[in-house]
């Protein structure tokens, strides 16, 4: 079975006429008859009543007219919902969230995407910045997030930088140099370091000895900012902060500028059939970071 088949059926089953939905349908008349006749064999029987003056369906005519409309129907419906979604009008974009870039206008650029067509929805994903592009490369997220430093091979993803961040020091409010804007990395070599634990994030610890440049002396180790954060007020070391944006000031410790180049931090999606979402989301991320923050 044919849909030119289909198609030349409905237009007879509609007019009722040979010659007219030859000329409706812009073929012979002879090729529709043909065509038609070929529908009923494959069927097993008549579609149509054929006289020298009238034509008319049969009960079978009748029924498969009617279903042929309803699953017509549901092609148009299917093709457009195709369309909408190869040009980024319809469908589910879903991004890769964590508690580090909580600082990002990530949730802001999703509203205003929404905002623009009510039949986009954005879906937020919780993995680590340091899973984002395996998630990627899974099909898990469709826009991740993540540092140069989590970065190794990337020849099938594409990368979008979206900024940098500044590379921050923690220290006790009481600490010798809690005073001065800017400290260089270099004099906190002999401090100890509180960090994160080594299975809360891999390859942290190579990481920060090379943001340091110098292989630091770990104090108490946690799983978390807030840890970390804490460890520094008790005096149990300094720590190292890349600001999201996400950071508060609290009681008992002091964010100090540092002379460590910032960190550079893109978006990251599929380089092979993105999600046609993708660009369009991160025009929308691009005009929230241009925005003053509160």
């Amino acid at each position: 079975m044919e849909f030119r088949q289909i198609r030349y059926f409905l237009e007879v089953a509609e007019t009722l006429n040979f010659s007219r939905a030859a000329e409706r349908l812009g073929v012979a008349q002879p090729a529709l008859s043909k065509q038609i006749r070929a529908l009923e064999e494959e069927l097993g029987g008549l579609l149509l009543h054929r006289t020298t003056t009238k034509v008319s369906l049969t009960e079978m005519g009748h029924y498969f007219q009617q279903e042929m409309r309803r699953i017509l129907m549901q092609c148009d419906i299917a093709v457009t919902g195709a369309q909408q979604l190869s040009k980024g009008r319809s469908g589910t974009l879903r991004v890769g969230c964590d508690w580090r870039t909580v600082g990002l206008p990530i949730a802001a650029a999703a509203r205003s995407l929404t905002m623009l067509n009510s039949r986009l929805s954005v879906e937020f994903v919780e993995r680590p910045v340091y899973e984002h592009v395996a998630a990627v490369r899974e099909r898990a997220i469709d826009v991740g997030f993540t540092a140069a430093m989590f970065l190794s091979t990337t020849d099938d993803v594409e990368l979008r930088r979206i900024c940098l961040l500044k590379m921050r020091v923690l220290l006790p409010k009481d600490h010798r140099l809690a005073s001065r804007p800017r400290v260089r990395l270099q004099d906190l070599k002999r401090e100890r370091w509180a960090a994160l634990e080594p299975y809360s994030m891999p390859g942290y610890r190579v990481m920060l000895t090379s943001i340091l440049q110098f292989r630091p002396k770990y104090g108490m180790t946690t799983t978390s900012l807030q840890g970390v954060i804490a460890h520094v007020i008790a005096g149990h070391g300094v720590g190292l902060l890349a600001d999201w944006g996400n950071f508060s000031p609290q009681p008992g410790v002091v964010v100090v500028d540092s002379d460590c180049p910032p960190l550079e931090v893109f978006a990251v999606s599929a380089k092979e059939s993105p999600s046609p979402l993708v660009p369009a989301y991160l025009n929308a991320l691009a005009e929230a970071l241009k925005k003053p923050k509160n």
